[in-house]
């Protein structure tokens, strides 16, 4: 068994504290340690070490091996620009499957929280043990608790089988995120799980499904099988990579896939996607405001305050957030933390690199 940790992304909705020289999986967002040590200690009880391999951004590199100083260099892997979950993920299977070819892999991004650990890990031992027996490409859905139009769905079919006391079921159908409206429907009807993007498979069956689904894509990963040296293994990622096909692993193979499983599991998760997730993580005052950093908060209530270093106060407000650092604040509405983002690009259009 090897896990692999998507450990690449960007973060831009959790600025001003990602940047891209230290994005959200590298931050202490929950807890003293940062996601993507939370992520590589969780699955650690489960598998050596030396089977839990990192994909991330080159860039973050150093950074990574500073705070995964007990992983084995060799399963550092470093994507010189990103191309999407489908390339991160070919590459990983590759190198799993070079190293073992019968290879169960986990995959899992680096930056979800997870409350209920041995839930979670229930669940993956299950996944695995369903991995083994079929050559399914199995996916974790999570229950929805609310009808969420943050998250994309995966929509359950009929039962197929159980592993360690957990039902799978085959997947329907993969949904994009929804409207309102919609996901109050898929809330009352019941088969619709939040797609967690976490997902457990042999590593010579997703490489099989991205041959036959990204043919491109799988004949410029071949270039890699087979190298085991570690630095000509970079120089020659480094070389292919910008010309890899970037396309997501659901939109490329998992929604045309035809032996995709579903594991329902509920283990306390949450992607934190933006900043108004704190809400569901940090404590609450008698106004329903939730704040990390100093906080006077008079008439104001289901804000969200992040602040580093100052006294922040509230007077008269409702439902903002307000995310004080050293260089930057921003203020916006709980209602707006998805497009966060796009402040990024108004900066990038006015030359203000040093806030990115």
């Amino acid at each position: 068994m090897y896990a692999v940790i998507m450990a690449g992304g960007k973060g831009t909705r959790f600025w001003p504290r990602s940047r891209q020289k230290r994005p959200k999986q590298l931050l202490n967002i929950v807890g003293r340690r940062s996601m993507l040590q939370q992520t590589v200690g969780r699955i650690s009880s489960l598998l050596p070490l030396q089977n839990i391999l990192v994909v991330a951004g080159e860039d973050h590199g150093q950074e990574v091996r500073d705070q995964l100083t007990d992983l084995l260099k060799e399963n550092i892997i470093l994507e010189p620009v990103g191309r999407n979950t489908a390339a991160c993920i070919g590459l990983a299977a590759l190198l799993v499957h070079h190293r073992d070819p019968e290879a169960v892999m986990v995959v899992l991004p680096a930056d979800h929280l997870i409350t209920e650990e041995n839930l979670f890990l229930g669940a993956l031992r299950a996944a695995v043990a369903m991995a083994r027996r079929q050559e399914a490409l199995i996916t974790l859905g999570i229950r929805p608790t609310a009808p969420k139009t943050g998250y994309g769905y995966v929509e359950a079919g009929e039962g197929v089988g159980t592993a360690q006391d957990h039902v799978f079921y085959q997947v329907t159908s993969f949904h994009e995120k929804p409207d309102q409206e919609r996901a109050e429907q898929y809330l009352k009807m019941g088969n619709f799980y939040w797609n967690s993007g976490m997902f457990v498979w042999q590593a010579k069956v997703i490489l099989e499904g991205i041959q036959r689904y990204l043919p491109t894509l799988y004949a410029d990963l071949q270039k890699l099988n087979g190298f085991d040296d570690y630095y000509q293994l970079n120089t020659e990622i480094a070389r292919i990579y910008p010309d890899l096909e970037s396309v997501s692993i659901d939109y490329g193979v998992m929604e045309k896939a035809n032996n995709v499983l579903m594991l329902p599991a509920d283990f306390g998760w949450n992607d934190l996607g933006t900043w108004a997730s704190m809400v569901e993580i940090w404590p609450k005052d008698d106004q329903h405001n939730i704040h990390q950093g100093e906080l006077i908060a008079l008439d104001s209530r289901r804000n969200v305050v992040y602040s580093e270093r100052r006294l922040c106060v509230l007077l008269g407000v409702e439902d903002l957030i307000v995310v004080d650092t050293e260089d930057a604040l921003l203020v916006c509405p709980v209602g707006r933390a998805q497009d966060v983002g796009q402040i990024l690009d108004k900066m990038k259009q006015r030359g203000m690199e040093q806030y990115l």
